[in-house]
């Protein structure tokens, strides 16, 4: 489905992505870059680790089926900072080896969902005895879902625990799913799926969303492919360098289910 992807689908990705992380952009001249800035990590209760991972200021350049002509416009660029992240949505057309680009993680997918009111919930989903869920907009035009485990054993007396934490981000008639993550003290309890159809309804509450995008990771492609999402095309991240000791690059903060 490659040679059918849609440009504009990555851009309403992009700007939505990128606005809902607050990165600066630069996208004069048809470009998509975003500066990765540090993203501190929160600490979860009861010693079960960080729900999110710090990331460098680096930038990101976005290319959407790339020919050779639009590598080798970018090759400067990667001279002058050779940590830059290159993604490609789709298969790329040049030479990304001849630029000395490397790919850095295993691909993930662009994955589309038709937010048809007749086939999705507007109700959100009955939570597990426990647990709260609590939505709030951090970030204007975005909606962020917190599902809280009240009374864990894992967390210290008197004391919640982040069970579960989703995103979703509107973009025009598209809404924009992110950062879909689940404690490791709660997997294998469908908290993915919840928090899936949590923000479904969210989404449909609103009434004007037509389609719903993410980029999935490999853990979370089997799950939306579950909910009815539909597998659009390869996204592949590249760079030259790594930094030494830093986090793995990632788009969509999915660390399990």
């Amino acid at each position: 489905m490659t040679q059918h992807l849609d440009t504009a689908l990555v851009d309403t990705w992009f700007e939505a992505w990128a606005r809902s992380r607050c990165y600066r952009t630069d996208t004069e001249g048809g470009r998509r870059a975003a500066l990765r800035t540090q993203r501190p990590a929160r600490m979860i209760p009861g010693g079960s680790g960080r729900a999110s991972l710090d990331v460098p200021a680096t930038w990101e350049h976005v290319l959407v089926t790339p020919g050779q002509e639009e590598l080798d416009a970018l090759e400067p660029i990667l001279d002058d900072a050779p940590d830059s992240l290159v993604t490609v949505f789709g298969e790329a057309e040049g030479d990304l080896a001849g630029l000395g680009l490397a790919c850095q993680v295993d691909a993930e997918r662009l994955m589309a969902l038709e937010m048809d009111p007749e086939l999705l919930d507007v109700e959100p989903p009955l939570l597990p005895e426990g647990y709260e869920a609590r939505v709030d907009e951090p970030v204007d035009g975005s909606r962020r879902l917190r599902v809280v485990a009240v009374g864990a054993s894992t967390a210290p007396e008197g004391e919640e625990e982040l069970a579960a934490l989703g995103w979703v981000t509107f973009q025009d008639a598209t809404a924009v799913y992110d950062r879909i993550w689940t404690a490791p003290n709660h997997r294998r309890r469908g908290m993915g799926s919840l928090v899936m159809r949590h923000l479904t309804s969210e989404v449909m509450s609103e009434g004007e969303v037509r389609r719903g995008l993410l980029v999935a990771s490999p853990d979370g492609q089997k799950l939306y492919a579950h909910l009815g999402w539909t597998d659009l095309a390869p996204v592949a991240i590249f760079s030259r360098d790594r930094v030494e000791g830093a986090a793995t690059p990632e788009h969509t903060g999915t660390m399990g289910g």
